[in-house]
């Protein structure tokens, strides 16, 4: 009797068990694909959430809306009419008027004028933006100069990643020196220091050696919640900041708050290169809600600074950040895509009109 030939575990003749692992390999494979798309999805609404997409008429009919939604309207009419104007001339927007000369300025004959940013270490994603944006920008102001509240001196906080970054795009440097101690504008601090001739000098030397030691083009300077009786003190201190500044061939940039009454303009607009106007937080945490920067309050902002500083020294400040007021309590700050996450988490609606957006 012949030997039977070998027979595979599993082996079979009956052609019923290969279509039934053909077709459960083909669900298998669609239902891997199909989970991989929807996990896809969920990621993309949970990190990058966009804009609702409105579009069509009624897009156009909110953006070129002219009724006044605030009591700014009565005085000014937005930004709509301006950029109009402009192209309607063909010109469009460039700064036209003479800069400061120094040698190394930061926008040479860019006609664009300055385009910056400020940087913090403390956020995670402000790196990744960084790295993103380096190349649509000619300078930075990093949060990287803090004062020391028991020594009353300055150390710096500097971020090493962030500065590579800026360093191989060529991209100017100007660190900001806060009195932002632990979350807090410590008025006390800077005052001591601002009151002390021997301090004061201290600090002001020790900033040219660290900027210098750096290879940084100059200081930007935000000194906020002052408690000084009069506001000689700040000018005085920002006029032997410029002067030993400019000695050294080094820009000297300050940041200040519309409507407030810590800042005498016009000394400030002598003693900086340029001037950041921070046009924003029309309403804030303890207000009541509100934009943080409709447009025709940044226009009054403007106006007003515009009367005391020269035009081409200001650097309007836009803010990409915003307040969530729970009902009964105070506004929380929020991000950009965490303002958007709620909104889209509580099935809010997103407005648009020709006053705030």
């Amino acid at each position: 009797m012949a030997p039977k030939e070998p027979v595979q575990i599993f082996q079979t003749n009956n052609p019923t068990r290969w279509q039934r692992f053909k077709w459960g390999g083909r669900v298998l494979l669609f239902l891997m694909a199909l989970a991989i798309a929807v996990v896809t999805i969920a990621l993309k609404n949970m990190y990058l959430p966009d804009l609702p997409q409105v579009r069509g008429q009624v897009m156009k009919e909110v953006l070129q809306s002219d009724k006044p939604t605030t009591e700014l309207a009565k005085n000014y009419q937005g930004f709509r009419k301006f950029i109009d104007d402009k192209w309607k001339k063909g010109t469009g927007y460039r700064q036209e008027d003479s800069l400061t000369n120094l040698a190394g300025s930061l926008v040479n004959s860019d006609s664009l004028g300055i385009r910056a940013a400020f940087y913090v270490a403390w956020d995670a994603q402000a790196f990744f933006s960084l790295k993103r944006n380096i190349n649509k920008m000619n300078l930075v102001i990093p949060e990287w100069f803090f004062l020391d509240a028991k020594g009353d001196s300055v150390y710096t906080n500097i971020d090493k990643r962030g500065l590579a970054v800026i360093k191989a795009s060529g991209v100017k440097v100007l660190p900001m020196l806060t009195n932002n101690i632990n979350g807090v504008f410590r008025g006390d601090v800077i005052h001591r220091i601002l009151t002390n001739p021997a301090k004061k000098e201290k600090l002001i030397s020790d900033l040219i050696r660290l900027i210098k030691q750096n290879g940084f083009a100059g200081i930007n300077i935000d000194l906020e919640e002052l408690i000084e009786e009069n506001n000689e003190t700040l000018s005085n201190f920002q006029k032997e900041l410029y002067t030993r500044f400019h000695a050294e061939n080094l820009l000297v940039s300050q940041d200040v708050m519309p409507f407030n009454e810590d800042y005498e303009y016009s000394a400030l607009g002598k003693y900086n290169d340029y001037i950041f106007l921070m046009a924003y937080d029309e309403h804030s945490s303890d207000t009541k809600p509100g934009p943080i920067s409709s447009q025709r309050w940044i226009e009054a902002a403007v106006d007003q600074l515009v009367k005391k500083v020269p035009m081409h020294k200001i650097v309007l400040c836009m803010a990409a950040y915003g307040y969530d007021w729970a009902k009964g309590d105070e506004g929380v700050d929020v991000t950009y895509h965490q303002a958007l996450t709620i909104a889209r988490e509580s099935e809010g609606k997103v407005i648009y009109d020709n006053d705030t957006y």
